[in-house]
């Protein structure tokens, strides 16, 4: 594969849905502006952007790739700072430490929660846990999700919920009513699920491991739900809380905010260590983002998307953008809406035990 060349900067991302386990997929494509392809089963509910991860299970499929049919993660690795950048190479080399998808809940999803940075070194051989945001860009009315536990549980307790496989372990969690503009910052540890019809620009952690916590009414195995671990080990990734209400306000935010803000964070600074999201609003005039390599979701109007080193890119809602750190600064202009995920400026080291959240009950 030839190395990018400056010039060759903003990168158009196709569609790139792996079959997964729970319905959706329709509002993803009517959001793209897309067809339903021939065939379509309804079991595409989740388009992995600019990813270089595998599904954990379900065919190990999600690496994206580049129009010419290259993978996105090869192109990192044989040039990383084209891509990444010199400060982030020296740091994480070609790992771009950032997955993002666009996941379109057509029914409710299992509660599940994913594993922090301590027990994935320690347990799943990854330095990477699962820490997540929604930023909610469309959803139904009366929409909702769920996040961490209103109540402590202890081990035991825990355990028998996950046993009975019934409705008492979604009675357990926090209900969030959600609409258009809303963003919740998911850490690692905390259950949730998300309710159908609600359509989100998903960050997250560069992993597929889930804890699937409410797995038997999705047919799903144990190897696939407790991770290849022992169901004791497991659990013991999860946060058994209580999450307050306190807590909870603090990981909600809006990144719908007045028309033509400029450049404004999408996401609470806790999100910081694990990603960065902002949003673009051009509609009071163009605004310069400085360059990185970033994941553009337009959400609203058409414009114009330039890079200092890149030739100019005619953008419209529903188009997905890649920019390369050597495409440059960038400006966009228009009445246009974007939503600019990048990976975080800095990571801290894996520590452990893991997710801890004010009032936690500790682990086993």
């Amino acid at each position: 594969m030839q190395t990018p060349t400056p010039g060759a900067g903003l990168v158009e991302l196709d569609l790139n849905t792996p079959r997964r386990f729970y319905a959706g997929g329709a509002r993803i494509l009517a959001f793209r502006g897309l067809p339903a392809p021939d065939g379509f089963d309804g079991r595409r509910p989740e388009d992995w952007l600019a990813s270089t991860t595998r599904l954990f299970a379900e065919g190990g499929d999600g690496l994206t790739r580049l129009r010419g049919g290259a993978l996105l993660a090869d192109a990192l690795a044989e040039d990383p700072a084209w891509w990444l950048g010199e400060a982030h190479v020296e740091q994480h080399g070609a790992d771009p430490g950032i997955l993002v998808k666009l996941l379109d809940a057509g029914e409710r999803l299992p509660v599940h929660s994913h594993p922090d940075r301590g027990f994935a070194a320690a347990h799943l051989d990854c330095a990477h846990g699962k820490t997540e945001a929604w930023l909610v860009v469309d959803a139904e009315p009366g929409a909702r999700v769920w996040l961490g536990f209103r109540e402590a549980l202890t081990v035991e307790e825990l355990t028998d919920l996950v046993a009975a496989q019934d409705e008492r372990l979604l009675a357990a969690l926090n209900e969030v009513p959600v609409e258009r503009g809303d963003a919740v910052l998911v850490p690692a540890g905390q259950p949730h699920a998300i309710g159908a019809g609600v359509l989100v620009v998903e960050l997250q952690e560069p992993t597929d491991f889930s804890v699937m916590l409410e797995h038997e009414r999705f047919g799903l195995e144990p190897e696939h739900a407790w991770l290849g671990l022992a169901r004791e080990l497991a659990l013991r990734s999860v946060d058994r809380g209580p999450l307050s209400p306190r807590r909870l306000l603090s990981l909600r935010t809006r990144w719908d905010v007045a028309p033509g803000a400029g450049i404004t964070p999408a996401l609470p600074d806790e999100a910081s260590p694990y990603f960065r999201a902002e949003v673009l609003d051009s509609r009071g005039g163009s605004v310069e983002a400085a360059a990185g390599f970033s994941v553009l979701v337009v959400v609203d109007g058409a414009g114009t998307l330039a890079a200092a080193s890149a030739a100019s890119l005619p953008v419209r809602a529903g188009q997905v953008v890649l920019a390369p750190y050597a495409a440059g600064a960038l400006t966009l202009s228009g009445p246009v809406v974007a939503l600019r995920a990048s990976p975080a400026t800095a990571v801290p080291p894996a520590t452990h035990p893991g997710p801890s959240t004010e009032g936690a009950a500790p682990g086993p």
